[in-house]
């Protein structure tokens, strides 16, 4: 992790994603005052910096509030679902062009180059100087399919198949759900079969060019697209069934195969929880008394590991979730995020967890997935959790004797889902998904919701689709339903 940290440090000084935002799908991220030809490295770093924004609060703090993990304290808007559409925008740790970006204008298209430069007889020889063509073009397809994944579970329909061809693809159509996850499947499985034992990618702030790493990662990413469908592809012999079980094996395998996205000192990389915490002095959210109490119900060890205790009473305090009233209650009556999580500028950021990825398999086990118990992926799943937080070995084994966390084959899939929504704290986009999808735990809306009457389960298109491409948003509209919060997705099936 330290030599990731050090290309980090040495990327932040040839970072080519640079420019203002606009909203033409065609451009291609590059900068007049920068070199005619892109270099492949930076535009790999260029991409791969916004990860942040997709594994944290960076941008909005919504997921975390829709799962009511945290609660805010003083504007508690977000908590309330007053914020209904979100532009096309991901979030770094910094500002400027370290901070916003469109991810059609920058990150797409940053990607796309990559692909060009490294397929191009014209570039091809000259990017190879940065790792093996085969190499970097399946690095490329592979954070194609990690973004595209995540924008689609927070939007639904998305511009995909027509998005990137010129300034005519800011009109482009809305592809369902299914053709994009369907593609980004074909991308991944193209990816696998395209690496070389060529040199890894340079300017790879993630694995350091690591390939094996890489690979562990595209299946990981498969097996989480995979189980994301189990609801609309229940069976043992579909698509997702299938998906699974080809990168199960080649997915992490414990918690020190965590795909973590690594944080530096400098302000535009690091965690972007101190940025808030810290620079700017920020305490909007603190954990809610909903998380707070189940964790105390069931004796939950990693209760310390999450959260500092309030400072008026040395307990652990939850503030109650969508209250309007919350900014009445001073802050030091309360629990604040562990100060690890917020004010550790080089704290690192799960992407994908064992603990995870083991819930996944005990799901995929009762559904006659896999072969192995759902009670044995399970156990796994919840073990994997506390050792990744740091809980020690006795703390473990007398947690797995609490009644509600001893597997009950009669409540499985509810204690699964509800273990899973404990483990992906921190991980907030991840915890939205999988708790829409499971429907549990079973959680009420905030009290005080300025919208709706229930949780939102998307995020409403950017306003501006209404004008500027109105015909395939009209369309998409027809398709998927009205878009507000509260439109189910394609995989959330009841």
């Amino acid at each position: 992790m330290k030599k990731i940290k050090s290309l980090i440090a040495a990327a932040t000084f040839t970072l080519l994603l640079i420019g203002c935002e606009s909203y033409d799908f065609g451009d291609t991220g590059v900068d007049t005052n920068n070199p005619a030809t892109p270099l492949s490295a930076s535009l790999l770093t260029g991409a791969q910096s916004k990860i942040v924004g997709t594994v944290s609060l960076s941008g909005t703090a919504t997921p975390s509030l829709y799962v009511q993990h945290l609660s805010q304290t003083q504007y508690t808007e977000e908590s309330r679902y007053q914020t209904i559409n979100f532009n096309w925008n991901v979030t770094g740790s910094g500002t400027g062009v370290d901070g916003t970006v469109n991810i059609y204008n920058k990150v797409f298209p940053n990607l796309l180059q990559i692909i060009e430069l490294n397929t191009n007889a014209d570039t091809r020889e000259a990017a190879a100087a940065y790792g093996s063509n085969n190499n970097q073009i399946a690095v490329a397809k592979i954070l194609w399919a990690y973004y595209f994944q995540w924008a689609t579970d927070r939007w639904g329909m998305l511009p995909y198949s027509e998005a990137f061809g010129g300034v005519a693809s800011s009109k482009s159509k809305y592809d369902s759900q299914e053709f994009i996850y369907t593609d980004l499947f074909d991308k991944i499985d193209e990816a696998l079969a395209q690496m070389d034992s060529g040199a890894g990618p340079q300017g790879d702030i993630l694995f350091g060019g690591d390939m094996a790493s890489w690979r562990k990662f595209a299946n990981t990413l498969k097996m989480n697209m995979a189980i994301r469908l189990s609801k609309v592809y229940p069976s043992s012999s579909g698509l997702a069934a299938t998906k699974f079980n080809e990168a199960m094996n080649g997915a992490i395998a414990s918690t020190s195969e965590n795909i973590m996205f690594p944080s530096i000192s400098n302000d535009a990389y690091d965690n972007p929880y101190q940025d808030d915490y810290v620079d700017a002095g920020r305490t909007d959210e603190c954990l809610s008394d909903v998380l707070v109490d189940r964790l105390q119900d069931l004796n939950d060890p990693r209760l310390p590991m999450f959260a500092e205790p309030a400072q008026s009473t040395g307990t652990y305090v939850g503030l109650r979730y969508g209250w309007a009233d919350a900014g009445t209650i001073p802050n030091a009556d309360v629990s604040f995020m562990n100060d690890d999580l917020i004010l550790n500028g080089e704290r690192d950021l799960p992407m994908y967890t064992y603990a995870q990825i083991s819930f996944s398999k005990a799901e995929a086990a009762l559904l006659g997935w896999i072969s192995g118990s759902a009670q044995m992926y399970y156990e796994e799943g919840v073990r994997s959790s506390l050792e990744q937080w740091g809980v020690d070995a006795a703390d473990i084994d007398a947690y797995m004797l609490e009644s509600d966390v001893i597997y009950n084959p009669a409540n499985a899939l509810s204690q699964i889902a509800e273990q899973k929504w404990i483990a992906l704290f921190y991980q907030p986009y991840e915890a939205w998904a999988e708790w829409r999808k499971l429907d549990y735990p079973m959680l009420t809306p905030a009290v005080d919701a300025l919208n709706g009457n229930s949780i939102p389960v998307r995020h409403a298109y950017p306003v501006a689709e209404q004008n500027q491409n109105k015909a395939n948003y009209d369309e998409a509209i027809s398709a998927q339903g009205e878009d507000g919060l509260f439109t189910k997705l394609w995989w959330d099936v009841d």
